[in-house]
C-alpha cells in the first residue's frame, strides 16, 4: 500500500494532567497507594528533591541543601 492511502492519525484526546491520571487509573486499576504519614511524606520528597538538585549547578544545589536545611 503506498504512503497516499494512510490516513493521518487524529489524536482524541489531549495529553494533560487529567487524561495521564485516567490512563493510570485505567491501567493499574485504580488501587489506593499506601498510607504514609505526614513526616514520611515529607522525608520522601525532601529526599527527592535534595537528589534532583544534583544535576544542579554548584551554587544552586548548595542553595536548594540549605533551604532544605542540610
Amino acid at each position: 500500500m503506498s504512503v497516499a492511502h494512510h490516513r493521518p492519525i487524529v489524536a482524541i484526546h489531549r495529553n494533560d494532567p487529567e487524561w495521564i491520571i485516567a490512563l493510570w487509573l485505567a491501567i493499574h486499576g485504580g488501587d489506593p497507594a499506601p498510607h504514609l504519614s505526614a513526616q514520611a511524606s515529607e522525608r520522601a520528597a525532601a529526599d527527592a528533591i535534595r537528589a534532583l538538585s544534583a544535576h544542579l549547578g554548584a551554587v544552586q544545589a548548595k542553595a536548594v541543601k540549605a533551604a532544605l536545611g542540610h
